[in-house]
């Protein structure tokens, strides 16, 4: 069976630009090979960006993480991205990777000039060093527009680095990327703190601008550095693809069922059968629809096998789903067969178990669902009972709907999976961070 990427009617418009191949059924817009593609806000032209930091992955760090994941979410908002990193490997993802041996701990230059900084003394073999960073850091970012440099203007694992950078921005535009800085960290002791070149991790650069991860840092930029900088805080991105290695599949539906804006994420893993009351769980969208709420019901809905009535009765299901919910239910089944691999991809992106089955002898969804953390509305039947107060609300009637929404707003995993996929998706965070501070980079430049 070919595999086709499933999709709702809403649809960031800059997919145009990344993939011209689509499909128009039934108001359900179908794509290949691509996932998660982020329309810019104010219209800037794609740019050349360069992501610049002491290692990558494979190397296990929040940062390398933040940086594997901005690298594939400015790539899907069009830009071209190239890593930089002293220590890492290329993940075989849409960007570019580029090892810089002269930026790696064990370059011999690296480990003199550290050997002698941490004795709190200076030679020449910093300035030497320092050359050679200039000089190989001004061929890689020849032609970039602009370079992320994470963490290396405020910690001092290569202070040769940072005097080397600080020569370098008046000629290539840089943006610090600070989410830590060694002022302020407790775990660090720097020899000399007020003599060079330890006194770079109090200095600011008036050709760089300075974006911090928080409010916090943040402030301690502004209570830190000297002269003091006013810097923009971009929140980091957590990409569901890396967080939860999804399947190719699911990746390629993932931007197009608009989770972030989404209120309830339901999973129905069912087969279509009369006794899965499947048209009970489409009432309950219907209802929360005209609620003026955003709800989304994922169905895996595999055929049942030599099942006439089972054929006919998804058929109805599909045909009478009325207009105003197509961009609210997807029947997974229709666009790929649904795996163990994909089965748990849809458990992870969702945030609530929907099973409203009319007869079952053990019910293992709940039991799945359980060990996924998701809260479970399910049928008031004996096979479901030992679910009851402890993670699943029964709904057996629209009449306990209104309670049935109180109580699963009232779970904390629930507001807390709903408010990080709200404010953390890479769309949310392109979107309201990352397009306006591109624009503030190139107010002049041409669209």
């Amino acid at each position: 069976m070919a595999k086709r990427s499933m999709s709702c009617a809403v649809q960031y418009e800059a997919a145009a630009r990344r993939q011209a191949d689509s499909e128009m059924i039934e108001g359900l817009r179908l794509k290949k090979n691509v996932f998660c593609v982020i329309k810019p806000v104010y219209g800037l032209p794609f740019m050349k960006i360069a992501l610049l930091h002491y290692s990558f992955w494979p190397e296990m760090g929040g940062v390398e993480h933040v940086i594997r994941d901005q690298a594939n979410m400015l790539r899907r908002a069009g830009h071209q991205v190239k890593v930089l990193a002293g220590v890492g490997l290329d993940t075989g993802e849409d960007y570019e990777f580029q090892l810089m041996p002269e930026l790696a701990p064990d370059y011999e230059l690296n480990v003199s000039v550290r050997s002698v900084l941490d004795r709190g003394q200076s030679d020449q073999n910093f300035s030497k060093y320092r050359s050679v960073l200039v000089e190989a850091l001004g061929a890689a970012l020849t032609g970039m527009d602009v370079t992320f440099v994470h963490n290396i203007f405020t910690m001092h694992f290569n202070l040769a680095l940072t005097r080397a950078l600080h020569d370098l921005a008046p000629y290539h535009k840089m943006v610090a990327w600070t989410h830590d800085m060694v002022a302020t960290n407790s775990d660090y002791a720097l020899p000399n703190p007020t003599q060079p070149p330890w006194n770079l991790m109090r200095t600011s650069s008036s050709e760089v601008k300075y974006v911090a991860v928080s409010e916090l840092r943040a402030d301690e930029l502004k209570a830190h550095l000297k002269p003091a900088v006013a810097s923009r805080v971009v929140l980091n991105v957590i990409d569901p693809v890396r967080l939860f290695g999804l399947t190719p599949e699911i990746r390629e539906s993932l931007g197009s069922l608009d989770l972030p804006d989404r209120e309830f994420v339901f999973l129905l893993p069912a087969r279509i059968m009369l006794r899965k009351n499947i048209e009970f769980a489409l009432e309950i969208i219907k209802k929360l629809c005209e609620k003026g709420r955003n709800p989304l019901l994922l169905i895996t809905g595999a055929k049942a096998n030599n099942n006439p009535a089972s054929e006919r009765y998804g058929d109805f299901l599909r045909h009478s789903l009325p207009k105003e919910l197509l961009s609210h239910v997807v029947f997974v089944s229709d666009f790929f067969v649904i795996q163990d691999d994909t089965l748990r991809d849809l458990f992870l992106l969702s945030d609530c178990l929907l099973f409203p089955s009319k007869q079952e002898g053990f019910g293992l969804p709940i039991i799945e669902a359980a060990l996924h953390r998701l809260p479970v509305w399910c049928n008031d039947i004996p096979a479901l009972w030992v679910t009851e107060g402890e993670g699943a609300f029964m709904l057996k009637d629209l009449a306990k709907l209104p309670d049935a929404v109180t109580w699963l707003e009232g779970q904390p995993i629930f507001r807390q999976q709903r408010k990080c996929r709200r404010l953390f998706n890479p769309a949310v965070v392109y979107q309201r961070y990352y397009d306006p501070l591109l624009a503030s980079l190139f107010p002049n430049k041409p669209v």
